[in-house]
């Protein structure tokens, strides 16, 4: 049914994704995973996996960050048909998530690409841009034509295929760059808002898993000095009730129909 693919550098974020993915899915999955970082607890907590059952498989592993890099090899290690690429800040997901997905390729033939919306609030947008930005393509399966890239993007596997080589490099709009090959093959990538995962960008969320540094020494590097001002000058709540705002987020995914 569905490989779900990681290239994983930021391991806090990445065990709640993982944990999310083996506690939501009913369907036949796999999670394929590039380490791209030498990091022995997260190795631990994956073999831990591995040994429980988990149908987990470390595809590779890169003594530096490659980044977006990674994803081309993990899609050609897949085996499903539905091929999930993942950013690996994304912490929580909604339920039957696959099997909305599958329910919307079998209805839209020509759909190649389906990107998740993004929770949002005053901390954080997910990474999509405001509503205003889409035009509704089908009430019905939430579907919306607009701006998407591959935080949570689901490809159908035989249109992976017919894309030219996918040139990449460590921060890349991968997702962006496929929707663009697929279009101009006469297929469609929309954003669907029947699936939704928490995917945490913004300052306050980083702070709370201890990734704020991180995520401005990232920013600094690739010379975004507006998103490095943001980050640096952003009030942050208290580590409390960050917790208790998230705990109220995770506890919303559960109950979405």
């Amino acid at each position: 049914m569905i490989s779900y693919c990681i290239a994983s550098f930021r391991p806090v974020y990445s065990r709640h994704l993982i944990s999310e993915l083996v506690r939501k899915t009913s369907t036949p999955y796999e999670i394929l995973v590039w380490l791209n970082v030498d990091d022995p607890e997260f190795d631990s907590f994956l073999a831990d996996q591995i040994a429980s059952g988990t149908p987990l498989r470390i595809v590779g592993r890169t003594p530096e960050n490659i980044g977006m890099t990674a994803y081309p090899l993990l899609f050609s290690s897949s085996r499903f048909e539905m091929v999930v690429q993942i950013d690996d800040d994304v912490v929580c997901i909604s339920p039957h998530l696959a099997e909305r997905a599958w329910e919307t390729f079998a209805r839209f033939p020509k759909l190649g690409m389906l990107t998740a919306d993004t929770w949002q609030d005053e901390y954080t947008n997910g990474a999509r841009p405001p509503m205003e930005a889409y035009r509704e393509v089908d009430r019905e399966f939430g579907l919306f034509d607009g701006p998407i890239d591959g935080w949570f993007a689901i490809y159908r596997k035989s249109s992976l295929r017919m894309c030219r080589k996918m040139t990449s490099g460590r921060y890349y709009a991968l997702g962006c760059a496929i929707k663009g090959q697929l279009r101009s093959l006469g297929q469609s990538a929309l954003l669907c808002t029947r699936v939704k995962v928490f995917h945490v960008t913004g300052p306050q969320y980083a702070s709370y898993f201890g990734m704020l540094k991180s995520e401005i020494d990232k920013y600094e590097a690739l010379g975004l000095t507006a998103l490095v001002n943001c980050y640096k000058n952003q009030q942050i709540p208290s580590q409390e009730y960050l917790s208790e705002r998230i705990d109220r987020i995770r506890a919303s995914f559960e109950q979405m129909a």
